[in-house]
């Protein structure tokens, strides 16, 4: 008798972030919420509750009948495979509300950080203007852009005599001393890793409630914008470049690194085509207590494991996945995985199989395999390691 095993949803919010999204003097302002809880709730109990429970019955029925003719049988087969389509479909409305909870629930969290002394701080950030001192020792140049976390310049440190990328960090990712302790190893860590394709991380610190990191200026452009120039790019050209972004993964990971959050974006383009990895140790501010407290699932969910999307750990494969999402770009000029909201996108990579590279785009089929056990689903059917991934980088 045939059963059947339910993929585990991701986790779905529990009362304590429900009090977080409702505080008393709030509820007006989180209807948005209210109303996500309600449409969601109803979608799953009134259309596919009833369906749900109905294939589940029949299958009892089945089973207490027993037998094995061929038409049971064949019945038994088309009631599994209903209610995997069903259950797929729960998990899916699953995924989608625990995310829309999530995103409210982590600015819920925000909020009462956002007192009149830290949006001053917060204003701080913003007014930074060139030629401006920044903890003493920072002359502001310019700014380079402005994200979740905070704002990045280019400035030339007094001190080292040289132009740097400074990036400053708003306090309210740093909720608790555990926290920005727990960061601050982090960053510790990934400053140790001396790689020549790897941006240096020179200092750590914090001025005017604000945390910032100086790390290496880079002269150049980012790996997303030479894609922007040149939709596909041959595999003579991929090669030398994957070939910079696996040693350098490998000198991370050897040290206890995982990048967490590798794409186009964070792979900088110097002069000479070499490569440099930014924001190793700065990504896993995003995966810690302040914002996992809500169980969000944060990224870039282009380019992020399935496993990551699940909220479950990562380690070095997580990187080597990301890296065959970042190649099969390259390769075909387009993802693999493609839906119409970053939630869509992420449910497909946990649940869709890639279509082959040469299937695709005229890619040598050497290519093809190597990019797609690096995008496998089970982390232990990709490369074990970043060397042993840089030993399988076809020769053509």
């Amino acid at each position: 008798m045939h059963r059947l095993h339910r993929p585990p949803c991701p986790p779905t919010s529990d009362f304590a972030q429900v009090r977080i999204l409702f505080p008393d003097d709030s509820l007006g302002e989180n209807m948005e919420a209210l109303i996500v809880l309600i449409v969601f709730g109803s979608i799953t109990s009134w259309i596919l509750g009833p369906s749900f429970l109905k294939q589940r019955e029949r299958m009892k029925q089945l089973e207490a009948q027993g037998g094995g003719s061929k038409l049971k049988a064949a019945e038994q087969e088309e009631l599994l495979e209903r209610i995997r389509h069903l259950e797929t479909i729960v998990c899916s409305v699953d995924f989608e509300l625990n995310a829309k909870l999530n995103r409210i629930a982590t600015h819920q969290l925000m909020l009462p950080a956002l007192k009149n002394e830290d949006l001053a701080e917060a204003q701080t950030m913003s007014s930074l203007v060139s030629g401006q001192r920044f903890a003493e020792r920072y002359v502001i140049e310019t700014s380079i852009g402005l994200g979740g976390m905070g704002e990045v310049f280019k400035a030339r440190d007094e001190e080292l005599n040289e132009v740097v990328a400074l990036k400053l960090i708003r306090d309210a990712h740093l909720s608790s001393p555990d926290i920005l302790e727990r960061f601050r190893r982090e960053v510790t860590a990934a400053r140790r890793v001396q790689h020549p394709n790897i941006v240096r991380i020179f200092d750590l610190g914090k001025a005017d409630g604000l945390l910032f990191i100086s790390m290496e200026w880079v002269e150049g452009d980012s790996l997303r914008e030479m894609m922007r120039r040149q939709a596909r790019l041959p595999a003579r050209s991929v090669a030398p470049l994957a070939r910079q972004i696996l040693s350098a993964l490998g000198a991370a990971h050897d040290a206890g690194i995982v990048h967490r959050d590798l794409k186009p974006e964070n792979v900088l383009i110097a002069s000479g085509q070499v490569l440099k990895l930014i924001d190793f140790g700065i990504a896993k501010l995003e995966h810690l207590e302040s914002l996992t407290a809500t169980r969000s699932i944060l990224g870039t969910p282009e380019y992020m494991a399935p496993e990551q999307i699940r909220g479950e750990a990562v380690d070095p494969r997580t990187d080597l996945y990301a890296l065959g999402i970042i190649l099969y770009e390259m390769l075909s000029g387009k993802l693999p995985f493609s839906g119409s909201s970053p939630i869509a996108v992420g449910f497909a990579h946990c649940t869709q199989t890639a279509e082959p590279l040469h299937g695709v785009a005229d890619v040598p089929e050497a290519w093809s395999a190597y990019v797609m056990k690096a995008i496998s689903r089970a982390p232990d059917q990709r490369y074990a390691s970043a060397q042993e991934m840089l030993a399988a980088l076809p020769s053509s």
